[in-house]
């Protein structure tokens, strides 16, 4: 009876040594593919983003928008006209210059100085933006970062099950049906496993590309994502009048007045100075091409009598006052995104600190004894198995949940208008 006994014991001792090999083997694999990724703080990762091609746009537009300022004091074009006469003058050169003396010049600088003012405040919102999704996929790296590691625990916890259930197939005290069950189901973690590490390899591809790095070389999240403090509610509210939301909108808004303005303008007469010299007119009678020469001076006023105006004022006035309304519903959405933000960053947060303070530790302390309770031959190793699995499953909760924690506090300095910044 003892020699039946020691035989399965022995060949599960075997077993759990070609099996301890094993999983060594898979440690350091895993551990010589992480330690090939480059390792990336969010400090860095977002000081590289002041440099990524994103960020090289709107400095270019701004640019842009500034040199049509200046363009937008330029004068109208001044016109020649040469002509020649039979009976008359033989030569006639005639020139007009309009003169922009009555405020159109004026005008138009304004509205390019406004519209200008829009590209500014547009490309901040750009660079924030880009900053905010640099953030966000940086922690999305970390969380994939921490799927690898919680599903490589997992695929080790499914071995030891597979071999436990052969080991008692073989001690004659299991069933075919459980080595099916342990057999799929490490079958399973294998391919979780797989599809984690295929998944880290996407968000660091995603890092990469926001930064306008080579997508190739992987990527490493190092350090810890800020998780807080957020701030009192209603000291937040307070930070909503210099939102840069709410500052692209106001410019959106000078800049619509500024159009109005400009298209009042152009209810002034345009005035124009014109001059023509009529070279040797032979009806003046003098006795040289010169003596027969004139020269006029006049200004002429164009009168906008059919250009409209009053219908464009009244689409620059709608315009304008579309603008006011965007300007109202922008202020009245960020002040909703704000408490909606700080709401999810308080759930986000307590329920990281109820994860690290109540599960993690009763978890621990189930696998402890559960250890415990196996070496005193209490309960068979499979317990002790399932509690390894369980705490691992809680510490994937946990890498779950503060992960979501830093994307809940990402998002509340996005809509309280601050500046992400590294812990």
């Amino acid at each position: 009876m003892c020699g039946q006994i020691h035989g399965p014991l022995r060949w599960i001792g075997q077993n759990l040594r070609v099996k301890s090999a094993a999983l060594l083997v898979l440690v350091v694999s895993a551990t010589a593919h992480a330690d090939a990724r480059v390792p990336v703080t969010l400090a860095d990762a977002l000081a590289a983003a002041g440099r990524a091609p994103g960020a090289q746009i709107g400095p270019h537009e701004i640019a842009a928008a500034e040199a049509t300022v200046d363009a937008a004091s330029a004068w109208p074009n001044p016109s020649l006209g040469l002509s020649t006469s039979r009976l008359t003058a033989q030569l006639i050169a005639g020139a007009t210059l309009p003169l922009p003396i009555l405020g159109t010049v004026g005008a138009a600088k304004r509205v390019a100085r406004a519209e200008a003012d829009v590209v500014q405040a547009e490309a901040m919102l750009a660079l924030r933006d880009l900053r905010q999704r640099v953030v966000m996929t940086w922690i999305e790296l970390q969380r994939a970062e921490g799927d690898v590691t919680a599903t490589q625990v997992a695929a080790q916890q499914a071995a030891d099950l597979e071999h436990i259930a052969k080991g008692r197939l073989a001690a004659g005290t299991g069933a075919d049906v459980d080595v099916t069950v342990a057999t799929a189901a490490r079958a399973r973690a294998d391919v979780a496993y797989a599809a984690a590490q295929r998944a880290d390899d996407a968000a660091s591809a995603d890092l990469a590309g926001l930064l306008g790095w080579d997508p190739s070389r992987p990527l490493a999240t190092a350090g810890d994502p800020a998780l807080g403090p957020g701030g009192d509610l209603d000291v937040l509210a307070q930070k909503l009048a210099a939102h840069p939301l709410r500052r692209a909108a106001q410019m959106r808004v000078a800049a619509a007045d500024a159009n109005v303005d400009a298209v009042l303008v152009l209810r002034r007469p345009g005035l124009a100075l014109e001059g023509e010299i009529d070279y040797d007119d032979r009806t003046i009678g003098g006795a040289s091409p010169w003596d027969n020469t004139d020269a006029r001076i006049g200004i002429a006023l164009e009168l906008p009598v059919f250009a409209r105006i009053g219908d464009r004022a009244r689409a620059a006035r709608a315009t304008a006052m579309a603008e006011r309304m965007r300007l109202a519903a922008t202020e009245a959405e960020l002040g909703g995104r704000l408490v909606a933000a700080y709401r999810r960053w308080q759930a986000a947060t307590e329920r990281l600190a109820s994860l690290q303070r109540d599960v993690i530790p009763a978890q621990e302390k189930a696998a402890t004894l559960s250890m415990q309770a196996y070496r005193e031959g209490a309960r068979d190793l499979a317990s002790a198995v399932l509690a390894q699995r369980d705490l691992a499953s809680a510490r994937a909760e946990v890498n779950d949940a503060r992960a979501a924690a830093a994307q809940a506090y990402a998002e509340l300095a996005l809509a309280a208008g601050e500046d992400v910044h590294a812990p």
